[in-house]
C-alpha cells in the first residue's frame, strides 16, 4: 500500500491516477479482447508458461507489434504483483519501461523488479511526470531502498520541470538521518525549495530539519518567494500566492517556526506574489498567536491587519 507521502507525491501526477495505471499501454485494444484478459490474468498469477504461450499465440495471429501492444498492461500487472520472471520475460520481448512501472515498483519496495527495469533501459533520474521528481522521491521513507537507489546512481538533486527534487520529498517526509544521507551524497540545499518542504513536515522535528538545512555550506534561501528564481514557473503560479518560508509558517499557524525564521533573518515586511504580508496570511487563517507575535516585532514598516485578531 502507498504511504501517505507516496499518495501526496502521486497526487502531483496529473496524467496517471491509481485507476488509470494499467491503461497507458493498452491503447488500441478492444473492449472484449480475450487475449488481453488471458495474458493479464496469467501475468497477475505469475504463470510464466501461460504468458509465453499467449504471447506466441498473439504473435502468430496478429504479429509481433500487436503482441507488444496488447501485452503492455500485462507487464504492468506483473510489476505490481512482483512477478519477477514474467517482468523479465516481457521486457526481453521488447516491451519498454514506463515511469509508471518504476513508480509502482518503488511504492511496492520491490528492489528485484526495480533492478530489472534498470537493466532494461530505465534512466533512474528520469522524472515520473513533468511535475513529479524521479522515483527516489517515492523511496525516501525506506532507508534500505534509498541505499539501493543511491548505489545505482540516483541523484538527490534530479528534478522535474518544477523545482522539486527527491531531496525535497525527503525534507518533507523522511527521517533526519535519511536527509543527512542524501546531503552526504551531494544533495544540494540550494535547490528544491527545501525550506518550504521542511515546513510541511507533520512530525515535531520541523525546526530541527530547518536547522540542519541552514547549517549546510550552501544556504537554502529563506527570504525569497517560492520559484522566485524561475521566472516562467513563478509567472505561471504567482496567482496562488507564492510566498517566503515565513509566509508558509504564518499561514500554517506554526508560531515556533515563525519565531525560528525571524531569528534566522526572515523579513516580515516581504510580500508574497499577491502582495500579502506574513501577518496578513496569519490573520486570514485565524492564527492569532502568530498575528500578535509579528505585530509586536520592532519593524516600523510592518503594517498590522485592519481587523483585530480573533481573541
Amino acid at each position: 500500500m502507498p504511504s501517505e507521502a507516496q499518495d501526496m507525491l502521486s497526487a502531483l501526477d496529473f496524467t496517471t491516477t491509481d485507476h488509470e495505471t494499467y491503461k497507458f499501454a493498452s491503447s488500441g485494444r478492444c473492449n472484449h479482447d480475450v487475449d488481453v484478459d488471458l495474458i493479464e490474468a496469467a501475468a497477475t498469477a505469475g504463470d510464466l508458461e501461460a504468458v509465453r504461450c499467449l504471447m506466441d499465440y498473439i504473435k502468430r495471429s496478429g504479429g509481433a507489434q500487436r503482441a507488444t501492444l496488447l501485452s503492455g498492461s500485462a507487464l504492468m500487472f506483473a510489476v505490481d504483483y512482483g512477478r519477477k520472471d514474467v517482468v523479465e520475460y516481457l521486457l526481453s520481448e521488447g516491451l519498454t519501461v514506463h515511469t509508471t512501472h518504476v513508480k509502482v515498483a518503488t511504492i511496492n519496495k520491490d528492489a528485484a523488479v526495480l533492478e530489472l527495469l534498470f537493466t532494461h533501459g530505465w534512466d533512474i533520474n528520469t522524472p515520473i511526470e513533468w511535475c513529479v521528481p524521479p522515483a527516489l522521491a517515492f523511496a525516501v521513507e525506506d532507508p534500505a531502498l534509498v541505499d539501493w537507489f543511491l548505489a545505482n546512481g540516483a541523484d538527490p538533486n534530479a528534478r522535474c520541470l518544477l523545482d522539486i527534487t527527491p531531496l525535497s520529498a525527503a525534507v518533507e517526509f523522511a527521517s533526519l538521518p535519511t536527509i543527512q544521507r542524501l546531503v552526504d551524497q551531494e544533495g544540494s540545499v540550494a535547490c528544491g525549495q527545501l525550506m518550504h518542504y521542511a515546513l510541511r513536515r507533520k512530525s515535531d522535528d520541523r525546526i530541527q530539519a530547518m536547522e540542519f538545512l541552514l547549517r549546510q555550506p550552501s544556504l537554502p534561501p529563506t527570504r525569497k518567494l517560492m520559484y522566485e528564481d524561475e521566472p516562467w514557473w513563478f509567472e505561471s503560479q504567482k496567482f496562488f500566492g507564492l510566498g517566503t518560508p515565513l509566509h508558509d509558517a504564518a499561514t500554517g499557524g506554526d508560531l515556533d517556526a515563525v519565531r525560528f525564521l525571524i531569528a534566522k533573518g526572515s523579513d516580515p515586511t516581504n510580500k508574497d506574489s499577491l502582495g500579502k504580508l506574513a501577518i496578513e496570511k496569519a490573520h486570514k487563517h485565524g492564527h492569532d498567536s502568530v498575528v500578535l507575535y509579528l505585530r509586536a516585532l520592532p519593524y516600523q514598516s510592518t503594517p498590522s491587519p485592519t481587523a483585530a485578531p480573533h481573541l
